[in-house]
């Protein structure tokens, strides 16, 4: 059984570094174990925005259609910005229904950043 309260620097160190290759487009998004807290309608959320392509965006209407609820938009904003593993869970890549960028909680200076970095970078 792993002990709780054990660092383990060296592997956290290696996810970091793939994050890290990830974000300067020199590999594929990492699939680091998480663990995680949300509510099921928060899963749901998560999930349909990793399942969001690299260079691509979706609106939070379309998110919310995707999960089957949608009349849920603002509830899928909250759910996006309640998102505790930024760039794992790629909330950068929810958008307003007009093409927005809308908000980020790391600035939409950040958001336009990843979003250009994305959709300009080989996916290897």
């Amino acid at each position: 059984v792993a002990d709780p309260n054990r660092r383990e620097d060296a592997r956290v160190g290696r996810w970091a570094d793939a994050l890290a290759d990830y974000v300067a487009g020199r590999s594929k998004m990492p699939a680091p174990p998480m663990d995680i807290r949300g509510t099921p309608f928060q899963f749901a959320v998560w999930e349909q925005l990793r399942a969001i392509p690299a260079g691509e965006t979706r609106s939070y209407s379309e998110i919310a259609r995707r999960i089957g609820r949608p009349r849920a938009i603002r509830a899928v904003g909250t759910a996006n910005s309640t998102n505790p593993v930024s760039i794992v869970i790629p909330c950068h890549r929810a958008i307003r229904a007009s093409g927005h960028l809308g908000g980020y909680r790391w600035g939409l200076d950040r958001k336009r950043k990843l979003l250009e970095m994305e959709s300009q970078k080989p996916n290897p």
